[in-house]
């Protein structure tokens, strides 16, 4: 033992009665005893090994198929499928027991109905709701596993590779899945798969290694070794590692029964040893049961039989049969319990209480022999939740929408405003007017609503919701559909999408683009001049409130005043000097504009200008801030008509 232990024992025992209550799988460290915590202080060369040589490291990396194990419990014995009960209804589950019915001359009896079945679990009796009987349609699933350690070399390994190869070629059919293991394969190579090729070469290579303890590479050297009594007991691990490995992968993602054969001279139990919660006799045989799946022992010895009393077990309790003497005739029995099977489905009364019951049938018309599993495993909470989450996390991913194509719509025109948000972000601003219709044109209907939907980079909904057009005078008033949206985005991409509804609320047009979102965060800026519009003096006291919408139109009559609001933004809130400026069309001063500060650093600073002294044409106003940490401009065009 060692230091860390004589101080921790019963701490560290402690521990692992919790972990195992809450279903956790030992680490490979624990079970090879490296001192107090394991994989990270392992070395080197160990985690090599426990990489490459998987099965063999099953006795001390059974966690390698921890997820594996937990996804086979959603494949829960004989196929249980949690019912969903009504609230009024006692809480109960679906169980589906596989069975195979012959007469007495051990041929299939086809035409068995529900009521020829008698079912019993724990004692009591249980109706059947259906008893169809199934034929293999699809693929079936079989897993072979070469037991090397416990098989003789010579003659029985000779007749293995005879009768498995015969097996392969003869008996499987196309679509039929096949993995064929042996103890040093790595437990993450378990794929079933119709590669026949694969499966022969795996079987020619076998052979039998039944007291021969010679390593044959540096994991049997350094993890496998010792007197002949401790190499037996650790390969005996490896074997009922591999059984249950494989029992579990048989069961993932599949229903129906499912086909493990297992080739040794006799099934060796291993008994748990405290401290670790590796896979026993009985583990295994609660997997398989898990993920239905029906265990046959192989005897390849040509004299033997008579089974040893683990290899009935294993076969009795998982709805298998022992194979000795005639191996074809075995592995024909095999695929026939494959292919053709009652599946007993009922409901039992009782809750998840992840315990063991007894499943007795019998068939009732005289001359009929049932063979079927002795009991199922019922699921626990734990195992409930496990598979939930499992089945969560192993959903798969939703197709992301396709991105509509980018598309500037000639019915609307949109205007978009920018200034300095909270923490860091950009403050949006977006209003809408119907796009002026060309004279003549009839054909067109004119906009009356936008839904618009503002997404940020990573997908996420910023605004979503109906503006109505903006304009002269408009309002934002409480109730009604506003005519502006606003919002903060991170500055980066922002993508717009617009549908573009009439007044009847039809689809007209769409509008996609993407906006360009700038960063405030300068010594010196300027936010996105706003124009509001006043056609008198009545509208004019009107649009002097915040709850006035700018207008997007840039074409404006002499008869109208305009207000003129922007942000501008110094180093640390100070207030920086601004200046305005009417240019003409060709760029020259035609006068300086009077600009009212905002009353706080981060309000709007306002020009009021009547358009009545100007001419038809186009003008620019140009707005600059200055301060002693830099200089920012800004330029607004519009057209003034008569």
């Amino acid at each position: 033992m060692s230091a860390c232990g004589h101080a921790s024992g019963r701490k560290r025992d402690a521990r692992r009665a919790r972990e195992a209550s809450k279903g956790a799988v030992p680490s490979a460290a624990a079970a090879l005893g490296w001192p107090c915590g394991g994989g990270a202080g392992a070395p080197r060369e160990i985690r090599k090994s426990l990489l490459r040589y998987g099965t063999a490291v099953a006795i001390v990396a059974v966690a390698a198929v921890g997820l594996r194990h937990e996804r086979g419990v959603t494949a829960v014995a004989q196929a249980v499928a949690l019912a969903q009960p009504s609230i009024a209804d006692p809480p109960t589950h679906v169980v589906r027991i596989d069975a195979i019915a012959v007469d007495g001359r051990g041929r299939l009896v086809e035409d068995l109905k529900p009521a020829d079945f008698e079912l019993r679990e724990d004692e009591a009796l249980r109706p059947i709701e259906s008893a169809p009987f199934m034929r293999a349609t699809g693929a079936r699933r079989f897993a072979i596993f070469l037991d090397e350690y416990h098989v003789s070399p010579g003659a029985a390994a000779d007749r293995v590779r005879a009768a498995l190869t015969r097996f392969v070629d003869e008996a499987l059919g196309p679509q039929d899945l096949l993995v064929v293991m042996k103890p040093l394969d790595s437990l993450f190579a378990i794929r079933l798969t119709d590669d026949r090729e694969s499966a022969r070469r795996a079987i020619a290579s076998f052979e039998g290694r039944k007291g021969d303890y010679e390593p044959r590479n540096a994991y049997e050297r350094n993890y496998i070794a010792g007197t002949p009594p401790r190499i037996d007991a650790a390969r005996a691990q490896v074997a009922l590692s591999a059984m249950n490995a494989l029992a579990i992968q048989l069961g993932t993602g599949a229903e129906g029964r499912k086909t493990l054969v297992v080739v040794a001279e006799g099934i060796v139990r291993s008994e748990r040893r405290r401290g670790q919660d590796l896979p026993t006799l009985d583990g295994a045989i609660r997997s398989a049961n898990r993920a239905t799946v029906s265990i046959y022992p192989l005897d390849p010895r040509e004299s033997s039989n008579d089974a040893t009393e683990t290899a009935r077990m294993l076969a009795a309790d998982t709805d298998g049969q022992t194979i000795a003497g005639d191996l074809d005739a075995g592995l024909r029995r095999v695929v026939a319990d494959a292919s053709a099977y009652y599946l007993l489905t009922y409901r039992a009364a009782h809750a998840e209480d992840g315990k063991f019951h007894d499943v007795q049938v019998r068939a009732k018309r005289a001359g009929v022999t049932l063979r079927a599993r002795k009991g199922y495993w019922a699921p626990s909470p734990d195992d409930a939740l496990r598979a939930a989450v499992l089945a969560r996390l192993n959903e798969p991913r939703k197709p992301a929408p396709l991105e509509p194509m980018r598309h500037v719509s000639p019915l609307i025109r949109p205007w978009f405003g920018l200034a300095r948000g909270d923490g860091g972000n950009t403050r949006v601003t977006i209003v809408w007017e119907p796009a002026a219709r060309v004279p003549g044109d009839r054909s067109r209907r004119s906009a009356s609503r936008v839904q618009l939907t503002a997404l940020a980079a990573d997908g996420r909904v910023l605004f979503e919701g109906p503006l109505q057009p903006t304009g002269p005078g408009a309002m934002d008033e409480q109730g009604t559909t506003p005519s502006r949206a606003v919002f903060d985005a991170a500055p980066g991409r922002l993508r717009l999408r617009m549908s573009i509804q009439d007044i009847t609320a039809q689809v007209l047009d769409s509008d996609v683009r993407d906006l360009a979102v700038p960063d405030f965060r300068k010594p010196v800026a300027i936010g996105t001049p706003e124009i509001l519009r006043a056609r008198n003096a009545r509208e004019f006291r009107r649009i002097d409130a915040d709850a006035a919408v700018p207008v997007a139109s840039r074409e404006f009559s002499r008869a109208e005043r305009l207000l003129i609001r922007f942000p501008a933004y110094g180093p640390a809130d100070a207030v920086p000097a601004l200046s305005a400026k009417l240019l003409n069309r060709m760029g020259q001063t035609m006068r300086e504009l009077s600009v009212a500060p905002a009353p706080t650093p981060s309000g709007a600073n306002e020009i009021d200008l009547p358009l009545a002294g100007l001419a038809n044409g186009e003008y620019l106003i140009e707005l600059t801030a200055k301060s002693p940490a830099g200089e920012a401009k800004d330029r607004i065009n519009f057209r003034v008509t008569s």
